[in-house]
Formats: C-alpha cells, sequence, structure tokens
C-alpha cells in the first residue's frame, strides 16, 4: 500500500508553520518600535509588522512547495533506481 500521499497530507501543515516560523524570525529579527509610546513597528526593509508577518507567510508557501517538489523528485529517482 503506498502511504506516501497521506504522509505528504500530515506533513503539509507542520512544515508550512515551520517554513513561515523561520522566515518570519529571519524577517522580524530588526523589528524596532518607531515610537517610544507607541507600538507601531518597522521591520526588515521598511516593512510594518503586519506586512513582515503577510510576506513571510508568502515565503513559506514558496519554500513548501519546492520542498514538496523535491520529496516528489527524490522519491521518484529512488523508485527508478
Amino acid at each position: 500500500m503506498n502511504h506516501i500521499p497521506l504522509l505528504l497530507v500530515l506533513g503539509t501543515v507542520p512544515l508550512l508553520l515551520a517554513n513561515w516560523f523561520i522566515a518570519a524570525v529571519i524577517l522580524g529579527h530588526d523589528c524596532t518600535f518607531l515610537y517610544e509610546g507607541g507600538n507601531i513597528t518597522e521591520c526588515a526593509g521598511g516593512l510594518s509588522e503586519e506586512e513582515m508577518t503577510a510576506t513571510s507567510g508568502l515565503i513559506a508557501l514558496v519554500l513548501l512547495v519546492i520542498q514538496i517538489g523535491l520529496i516528489v523528485l527524490v522519491r521518484r529517482r529512488t523508485r527508478g533506481s
């Protein structure tokens, strides 16, 4: 029985969350408060905190697609050998 599609589906959510967390940590490492009394922040490249979160989500999706593609490619290569 082929369990690879099931494992791929079950593994995508944790992998996506891990990708998002890594991208958010990298983009948000230099977030600073613009005003001492406020909660307005500026992050990497002049992004706001909300833009940084959305950008890291998009980066996480792209990384997920690349990782799934590599998993499928390696699986096909090992099956053919």
